[in-house]
C-alpha cells in the first residue's frame, strides 16, 4: 500500500502528462485505488468481455469508453488529509429566475405529455454552469471523498474526452463469481437529522415503478432473483428509496451462447437495467424519445455508468450520478434530474434540482 501523497502525486502527472487516469472511492470503502494508462489511445467497449475501467453515456446505443488498467495504485481512505476548513457550507451558487421558471414549465409540458400519452414517468434534467476562481480537481475530489462517504466517488479523465468527477449513490450492477447485486433507488427528499421521514404517494409509486421494471428485466438472466423491504437510505444531504436486489445468474449467460442475441450474460443484464427507470422513465424507449427529443442539452455520460469492468474477476458500475463536467480551469457544469409522474409538482421539481446541484456546490 502507498501513501495518499505519492497516489496524488501520480494522478498529478498523469494529467500534466495529458494521459487518461480515473480514482475513485467505492461506498464506505477504507480504499482509494487510481487507474492509468500509459497512452492517449481512444479505447471503447465491444462486447463487455473487455477488462478495465468503463465510462459509458446515457445512450446504450453509443459506444461505451474502456480505459485500459496499463497500471494500478491503491491508498488507504485514513492516509488522507482532508481540510475540513475550507468546506463552503453555506455558500450559494445562485439559480437564475428564467432557468427556473423554463424548467418549471418543462415539468409542466412533461406532465401534459404523460396525461396524453400511455407513459408512467419521465425523468427531466437540467444543467448549470459555474464560474470558479480556479478549480484544483484533486482538492475537489478529496473533499468529495469526505463529504459522501456513502457514494461512490470518483475523478475520471482522458484527454480526447475530458474531465469528470462525481458522488453517486446509486449501484448499477455489481458481480462476484455468478452472484450479483444491484438497486432500485428513486425518491429525493433533504435530509434533516433523521432517516424517519413519511413518504408521498408520489415518491412511494416512482420507486414502485422502478422495482418492478429492474425485477422483470433480470429475470430472463438469472437463476434466482430476491428483493429486500423498501427503506430509506441517506445520499450526503438527501434521502432516497432503496431496494436492494440480489441473485444468482444463470450460468450459461455468463458463459455466452453464440446463438443469443447478445455474448455474454453481463452485457444482457446491461442492455436489461440501462437506462433504468430511475434516470429514465418508464416504459424506456417512448420515455428517452422524449428526453432526447425536449431536453436542451446533451446528457453525455450524466445517468451513464462507470466503474471497474472484469477487474480481479469481478465487475462493479455506478449510475452517473451528481456529477459534474469539468469545462476549464475557471468553468464546471452541474447536471442534475427528477422524475416526473402525473402528481408531480412543477415547483417541488425544480427545489429538488437545487437540493441535488448542492452535492456538488459544496465542495467548489
Amino acid at each position: 500500500m502507498i501513501t495518499s501523497q505519492f497516489l496524488l502525486e501520480n494522478i498529478s502527472k498523469a494529467y500534466q502528462s495529458q494521459l487518461p487516469f480515473v480514482a475513485f472511492r467505492k461506498p464506505n470503502d477504507k480504499i482509494v485505488k487510481a487507474i492509468f494508462q500509459k497512452d492517449v489511445a481512444l479505447h471503447y467497449v465491444k462486447d463487455y468481455k473487455e477488462s478495465g475501467f468503463v465510462f459509458a453515456p446515457f445512450e446504450a446505443e453509443k459506444s461505451a469508453v474502456l480505459l485500459m488498467a496499463d497500471s494500478m495504485l491503491e491508498a488507504e481512505v485514513s492516509d488522507f488529509k482532508f481540510d475540513k476548513g475550507n468546506l463552503r457550507e453555506r455558500h450559494v451558487y445562485s439559480e437564475g429566475a428564467l432557468e427556473k421558471e423554463k424548467h418549471i414549465d418543462f415539468v409542466n409540458e412533461t406532465i401534459s405529455f404523460l396525461k396524453k400519452e400511455a407513459v408512467s414517468k419521465i425523468v427531466i434534467a437540467r444543467s448549470k454552469k459555474i464560474a470558479c476562481l480556479k478549480f484544483d480537481f484533486l482538492d475537489v475530489f478529496q473533499k468529495l471523498m469526505d463529504s459522501y462517504l456513502l457514494a461512490n466517488v470518483y475523478v475520471w479523465y482522458h484527454p480526447k474526452v475530458g474531465m469528470w468527477m462525481g458522488a453517486t449513490p446509486e449501484t448499477l450492477l455489481e458481480i462476484k463469481g455468478n452472484d450479483f447485486k444491484t438497486m432500485a433507488l428513486a425518491g429525493t427528499q433533504p435530509y434533516v437529522n433523521s432517516l424517519d421521514v413519511v413518504w408521498g404517494e408520489k415518491e412511494l409509486e416512482e420507486q414502485q415503478m422502478v422495482t418492478d421494471y429492474v425485477l422483470s428485466n433480470l429475470k430472463k438472466t438469472t437463476e434466482t432473483l430476491q428483493k429486500s423491504d423498501v427503506y430509506t437510505a441517506k445520499a450526503g444531504a438527501l434521502l432516497h428509496l432503496r431496494t436492494d436486489i440480489s441473485g444468482r445468474i444463470k450460468v450459461n449467460s455468463l458463459r455466452g451462447n453464440s446463438s443469443s442475441e447478445l455474448n455474454n450474460g453481463l452485457a444482457n443484464m446491461l442492455k436489461a437495467l440501462h437506462p433504468t427507470p430511475a434516470v429514465c422513465g418508464f416504459p424506456r424507449e417512448k420515455s428517452k424519445k422524449y428526453i432526447l427529443e425536449n431536453e436542451n442539452f446533451s446528457r453525455s455520460f450524466y445517468t451513464g455508468f462507470l466503474g471497474e469492468l472484469n477487474l480481479d474477476k469481478q465487475t462493479t458500475l455506478f449510475v452517473n450520478l451528481r456529477c459534474m463536467e469539468v469545462i476549464s480551469k475557471n468553468e464546471v457544469q452541474l447536471y442534475v434530474g427528477g422524475g416526473i409522474t402525473e402528481k408531480s409538482d412543477a415547483e417541488k421539481e425544480w427545489e429538488e434540482t437545487v437540493s441535488k446541484c448542492k452535492t456538488m456546490e459544496r465542495v467548489l
